[in-house]
């Protein structure tokens, strides 16, 4: 009673374990904080950020209905969402162990996970692992080794510049917006790339600038208070609280003009100023808790599944 009814699949097991543990891969669902599993990695990744690789990946091949029976499209797609999304975002929480560990926001698939550097210590061979095995995938189904290559050394640069010494630009705002903007831009350059498409158009280049830009802003906002507590300089501690949420309402603006002066879609224009309208509500009248930023974030998120699916049906980012 309690032995394995299949004594041989033990070692099958063993070498299953062994395999993954060489590639840096966890072999486990969840061990509770006991070591890196499964569960901690796709928080690491934040499930609940992938919806702006979505929308940045989407953004060149709306209307482009053949690239759906590719099956390169489906590939870069799927390493939008994971590998590079780790790879953005392991490296912050790698660097940043002990700024998270009094971030009461941490600990779920939204803003990532709370880890101990013991489980952050596998962290940089799965990047390396996942994000070379992606891009191997794509260049031998597109062919493009060197343009590939390039690509996922100036993201590696990139990335490393906004969270590594001796730049880590992350902590030394406010030049850690333009590195932002070009990190999620090379996401639309590589669904361009993939798929054989040209480049998005001039008017989603401008809007999604101004998109980056208060998102990274607003997210910098949340985390005003553990952030200037130990001392960290983003473009929001920088400021200062006010001034934050006025370069918030700024860019989202901003981001009402370009729809309004590029797009002629109504849905569009009426989802940009109904931004400005609720975050002008929320945090410039009423003001909100942290809860009712989180909640905001998630409501912002479901919306904008919905817009991006019409976007790309009426394809008013591509070329």
């Amino acid at each position: 009673v309690g032995r394995d009814q299949n004594p041989a699949a033990a070692p099958k097991k063993r070498s299953q374990r062994r395999l993954l543990s060489t590639l840096c891969l966890p072999t486990e669902w969840n061990t509770n904080g006991a070591r890196l599993d499964w569960k901690t990695v796709l928080q690491i990744s934040r499930p609940g950020w992938w919806l702006v690789h979505v929308w940045l990946y989407l953004a060149p091949t709306g209307q482009k209905y053949h690239v759906l029976y590719t099956l390169r499209f489906w590939v870069g797609f799927i390493y939008a969402l994971f590998p590079l999304n780790l790879l953005v975002y392991g490296i912050n929480d790698y660097t940043d162990v002990d700024l998270d560990a009094d971030n009461s926001r941490k600990g779920n698939f939204m803003y990532g996970a709370k880890c101990t550097r013991d489980q952050m210590r596998d962290v940089p061979g799965m990047i390396a692992v996942t994000n070379v095995a992606g891009i191997g995938a794509l260049i031998l189904l597109t062919g493009y080794w060197w343009q590939l290559s390039l690509w996922l050394v100036v993201c590696v640069a990139v990335n490393a510049a906004y969270n590594l010494e001796p730049l880590r630009l992350s902590s030394k705002g406010p030049y850690e917006l333009p590195c932002v903007v070009c990190g999620f831009a090379g996401v639309t350059i590589l669904a361009s790339l993939v798929n054989d498409l040209p480049w998005a158009s001039t008017g989603y280049w401008a809007h999604m600038t101004c998109l980056v830009l208060r998102t990274q802003l607003w997210t910098e906002l949340l985390d005003y208070d553990p952030d200037a507590k130990c001392g960290r300089r983003t473009t929001s501690t920088l400021v200062g609280k006010r001034w934050s949420k006025v370069l918030v309402l700024f860019f989202l603006a901003a981001e009402a003009g370009v729809t309004w002066y590029f797009f002629e879609d109504m849905l569009m224009r009426i989802f940009s100023f109904a931004g400005v309208a609720a975050f002008v509500g929320l945090e410039c009248i009423r003001g909100t808790n942290d809860r009712e930023k989180k909640k905001a974030m998630k409501m912002q998120n479901a919306l904008g599944l919905s817009l991006v699916l019409w976007v790309w049906h009426k394809g008013i980012f591509a070329a």
